[in-house]
């Protein structure tokens, strides 16, 4: 959901910021916000205000957690908006928590906590069951919708890697070895190949064959943030131009193969103003959602229709952006840091 270079960048500059030298330690005097808003409308619903030292949010069935650079995760009902527990998932890390993925196979989240470990932990009871290390510096967790595939990906800053691990016991099947460094990424439904942005350029990896295999899409812009469509076989996506971002639907990763009609890549190009992109889509595939930082403590949050490729809504909201996930019934997840 978001760029994850950018947000590392933006975590650092809130700590500085905050009066803090030393990125090794955390300010508990950080204090963030969950807004939560209908779609697509943009109607605020509810605001769950002081939340400390808050990293990161993520849906699950009845309820939505919040991370925290502290090593906690807390729930809230979804419903009442009440706080129903706060739980330690593991140890303080200034730039950790920054990244919660739901597992619906296995009713658990897995999130990028402290000194590049992934823990697991169940839900509703929010017990750790695992801390795992696949690569020195996870970027992004991916988890397909397909539930009956018993894997999901891992992307590695400095390695440059794409991992596949199995479920259950969290152990890297394969890897694939990519040109430069990956920033975000998101999987087809299909779970056949992975959409890659990098610091560099665009790339693909296939996950069919036995060998994962990757290629470069040398006609893409810089991707900033990537969501698949559901039931779908688009994607939506934020491109890097200049100073400002552009929202776009992808059609087709290679317009001139047998079949693409010389349609173009992407479409339903509009421009998002901002840096630090945050993004979600929902569970219908109607509407894509873009958080992003204006400058001065301000942020936007944009509504992008999926079908006729349109800004619907836009609105700002104080403080930093942090984070941005949807419930299954459509309840919008804003995150940000005042």
């Amino acid at each position: 959901m978001v760029a994850k270079y950018s947000q590392l960048l933006l975590a650092a500059a809130i700590i500085l910021s905050a009066g803090c030298t030393d990125l090794t330690e955390f300010d508990h005097s950080i204090s963030a916000g969950v807004n939560v808003f209908s779609t697509p409308d943009l109607s605020v619903i509810h605001t769950v205000e002081g939340i400390p030292a808050a990293r990161s949010v993520c849906w699950v069935p009845g309820s939505f957690i919040v991370a925290t650079t502290e090593g906690k995760a807390k729930l809230y009902d979804l419903e009442t908006f009440e706080q129903t527990g706060s739980y330690t998932i593991g140890t303080p890390s200034s730039s950790g928590y920054f990244e919660m993925e739901y597992s619906p196979k296995e009713n658990s989240v897995y999130i990028i906590g402290a000194f590049g470990q992934i823990y697991e932990f169940s839900v509703p009871d929010m017990e750790l069951t695992d801390s795992f290390s696949p690569c020195e510096t996870p970027v992004d967790i991916e988890i397909g919708v397909q539930v009956e595939l018993p894997y999901f990906y891992v992307a590695g800053a400095t390695s440059n890697r794409i991992y596949e691990l199995t479920t259950g016991s969290n152990l890297v099947t394969r890897s694939c070895q990519l040109y430069s460094s990956p920033t975000c990424m998101a999987i087809s439904q299909a779970q056949d190949t992975i959409l890659v942005g990098t610091i560099e350029d665009t790339e693909i990896v296939s996950i069919v064959s036995p060998t994962m295999m990757h290629r470069i899409i040398r006609r893409f812009p810089s991707i900033l943030a990537i969501e698949p469509v559901p039931d779908d076989t688009t994607y939506c996506t934020i491109f890097g131009y200049s100073t400002t971002g552009i929202i776009a639907t992808v059609l087709r990763y290679f317009p001139d193969e047998p079949g693409g009609g010389g349609n173009p890549e992407w479409t339903g190009t509009e421009p998002v103003d901002g840096e630090l992109f945050c993004m979600c889509v929902d569970y219908e595939g109607s509407h894509a959602y873009v958080l992003s930082y204006l400058g001065n403590s301000t942020s936007s949050l944009v509504s992008y229709n999926c079908s006729n490729y349109m800004i619907e809504n836009q609105i700002e909201l104080q403080g930093y952006p942090l984070d941005i996930d949807i419930s299954n019934g459509g309840s919008l997840l804003v995150l940000t840091a005042q």
